[in-house]
């Protein structure tokens, strides 16, 4: 009988507790629901793409064994086009994007038990219709997960930087033979260089890709740039330089060891940017204007001083990069469109882009070309008096087009009127009377975030990322057609001038921060650069 009110509890537990666990199991079960989807092309089949769910209160969503990302409050995956997810009952929140050329997809989605939805990306754009391929040059992305990045974000070739001050244990080079790996996912290939490198000391950041092997000189922080940009030279690499602000960017462009300068840099990510107004004049020449820590000012900076490149009569084409993998930002956020054909070599893109045949955007496409058909990279030749040249612009947005300018010599020569949000064309007629580069550019307003939502991409908390501000610029830029008059092509005195200038205080810094052993050739090139700048102030 002592034991009997331990039997008693037993009932009770049987009767009453069992089935009231039994409920709220029951109830559990109910509210984990699950969702399966597929994004499809116009043709209905499965279209690789970078995916956002998000519940109201932040919590993202990720398939098991997928690439994951992260962009300001946003967690990412990288799909093939399909995936299943367990996710609570409940309505979230789904972005879909495929890089530039397709509509984005933001919508509210119910999830009630078993869910399932098909979502079809749809382009608004076909730039290899029109002749064009893309791709970037700034990615800290290890092979193994480039590829899924590359293929979602529909560039045609990519860029792995193994050697970033020096060999990169986090990013290693790729078994295989050559200096391409033919990246594949979800049955998509995407050619990419991979003995590609990056400089990153006080010279300013340079780029290198399309290396035949491994970088071979030593890193070395005490040793200007141009020793390795002339050996890339010489092996037949390309060079991009971060910005025109860069310390060295003016010697190594003098000395031709420059091919592009990124227009379209990491100062800009998915809906955000990063004021760096102290890059304005990292010489410290006196009277050199400094840029406000505003998306705009940001970007002027990046053309300013590339337009004064361009001034001393430099053929330089605008680049673009990234920094995926050390930024968060998805690749090919800022990339090029290079004049290639549809089945070109990675070889003939790099070569199309090094010529300038390219424009460089993080949203709208742009297109300049003459009446006699010439297009960037080109030359025109004028007799002694000069002549017209007519200039044909079209600018084109899946976001809302808010400026359309040519530029002639790094001055605003004519602004086209925006009366469609989304395309915008004119022809417009140039006198020009001297050498001449002309160039175009456009920007635009993102408007798909709400203002709530937009705030949440500023970040002044991640240190590393250092300070995010949000954004809603996107922008493009062409490379310049040139136009010599009587064989002499541009060359702005006062450009020129602020060249010279640049030349003395980097002497200054090379001196106070290059290694012995490096001086005397410092002091050479400076020498010859000076030489190749009085000679185009010469009448």
């Amino acid at each position: 009988m002592r034991f009997s009110w331990l039997r008693s509890l037993g009932v009770v537990c049987r009767v009453v507790l069992c089935p009231l666990l039994l409920v709220a199991c029951e109830s559990l079960v109910a509210r984990a629901g699950s969702f399966e989807f597929t994004v499809t092309d116009a043709s209905g089949k499965p279209l690789p793409c970078r995916v956002s769910i998000q519940a109201p209160g932040g919590e993202g969503f990720v398939p098991q064994g997928a690439v994951e990302l992260e962009f300001g409050p946003q967690r990412w995956f990288i799909s093939p086009g399909y995936g299943k997810l367990e996710i609570p009952d409940g309505e979230v929140q789904l972005r879909i994007e495929r890089g530039t050329e397709y509509q984005r997809i933001k919508e509210k989605v119910q999830i009630q038990g078993a869910t399932e939805k098909t979502f079809q990306l749809r382009r608004w754009v076909d730039m290899k219709r029109r002749g064009y391929l893309c791709g970037e040059n700034h990615l800290h992305v290890d092979t193994k997960k480039l590829a899924p990045m590359l293929v979602a974000e529909g560039l045609d070739f990519g860029t792995s930087l193994t050697w970033w001050r020096g060999p990169d244990p986090e990013r290693p080079i790729p078994a295989g033979e050559g200096r391409v790996r033919r990246l594949t996912f979800a049955g998509r290939t995407v050619p990419t260089s991979v003995y590609d490198a990056e400089l990153e000391y006080d010279w300013g950041a340079a780029y290198i890709q399309n290396l035949p092997k491994p970088l071979p000189l030593e890193a070395d922080r005490k040793r200007p740039n141009l020793d390795y940009l002339r050996y890339a030279v010489q092996a037949g690499a390309i060079v991009h330089y971060q910005g025109g602000y860069a310390r060295e960017v003016g010697l190594d462009s003098l000395l031709g060891c420059v091919h592009t300068v990124n227009v379209c840099n990491n100062n800009f990510a998915l809906h955000r940017f990063q004021p760096r107004s102290r890059y304005s004049n990292l010489l410290e020449v006196p009277g050199f204007p400094i840029y406000p820590n505003t998306d705009v000012g940001m970007m002027r900076m990046n053309t300013d001083t590339y337009y004064r490149l361009l001034n001393w009569g430099l053929h330089l084409a605008a680049g673009a990069g990234t920094a995926t993998g050390v930024k968060k930002a998805p690749v090919g956020y800022n990339r090029a469109y290079v004049r290639v054909g549809s089945s070109a070599s990675l070889e003939e893109f790099y070569a199309a882009w090094k010529a300038g045949k390219n424009f460089v955007t993080n949203g709208p496409m742009l297109f300049l070309t003459t009446s006699g058909g010439r297009r960037p990279g080109d030359t025109i030749s004028l007799p002694a008096e000069g002549g017209t040249v007519q200039v044909q612009v079209e600018a084109l947005a899946n976001q809302r087009l808010t400026a359309v300018e040519i530029i002639v010599n790094g001055e605003v020569a004519a602004s086209l009127d925006v009366k469609d949000e989304h395309r915008v064309q004119g022809t417009v007629p140039l006198q020009i009377e001297a050498g001449a580069w002309i160039a175009a550019r456009a920007t635009a307003r993102d408007e798909l975030l709400s203002d709530q939502e937009l705030r949440a991409y500023a970040d002044h908390r991640d240190r590393k990322q250092k300070q995010f501000a949000s954004s809603r610029l996107r922008f493009a830029h062409t490379s310049p057609i040139y136009v010599e008059v009587a064989g002499r092509g541009c060359a702005v005195p006062a450009s020129i001038q602020e060249g010279l200038q640049m030349l003395d205080r980097f002497e200054a810094f090379a001196k106070a921060n290059a290694r012995a052993a490096y001086q005397q050739s410092i002091q050479s090139a400076l020498a010859h650069a000076r030489r190749e700048l009085h000679a185009r102030l010469e009448p």
